[in-house]
């Protein structure tokens, strides 16, 4: 590889940051256009980013223990991909590359607990969908999922065309959106 290109796991992060990105970008739209301007509005921006990130990361650990190993690349990708918030405070993902199915098992358990609660944004983008299609709700999923199938592609071949995990990991939003009547499609 030559000075200027570019590895395979690079582009894959840049890929996966821009679809961050672009799920911020909406989340914080949602904050400033919308619910900054209701009377009581509970949740800062920089809270409701680190809400998302702490879901984004279970989402991305429960794919991983569902393929029953935490490799180097998808640690320090989960690791790199959230900029405000973490699924565990302090906890550097990096660190438990190649870990036993002990410590994991205990990982994935925070994952599902975080992936229990409704993200405060799905919940908000939800409002700004429910009765009107807007397809705020449908773009932050898509960010979202995109992450979590380019955090697939780190994998060996042919594993990133199966879907289950991913639609494991959101199961709870779909339930969520599928009761509230919110389209996705």
């Amino acid at each position: 590889m030559s000075g200027g290109e570019k590895s395979r796991v690079q582009i894959i992060k840049e890929k996966a940051k821009t679809c961050y990105e672009n799920a911020v970008r909406i989340i914080g739209d949602l904050e400033e256009n919308v619910f900054s301007k209701r009377e009581g509005f509970a949740y800062t921006r920089s809270q409701l980013f680190a809400d998302y990130d702490a879901f984004l990361q279970a989402v991305l650990i429960k794919i991983c223990v569902s393929h029953g190993e935490f490799g180097e690349e998808e640690m320090d990708f989960i690791e790199t991909i959230a900029d405000y918030g973490k699924l565990v405070d302090g906890m550097d993902f990096s660190l438990f590359a190649g870990c036993g199915k002990e410590m994991s098992d205990k990982i994935g358990e925070k994952a599902d607990e975080r992936l229990a609660d409704i993200p405060v944004c799905i919940k908000l983008s939800a409002a700004v969908d429910s009765g009107r299609d807007t397809g705020v709700t449908k773009a932050l999923l898509d960010d979202t999922a995109r992450i979590a199938f380019l955090l697939k592609y780190l994998r060996p071949e042919g594993e990133e065309k199966n879907n289950e995990d991913v639609s494991a990991a959101l199961k709870s939003v779909y339930v969520f959106l599928n009761a509230n009547g919110i389209p996705l499609k």
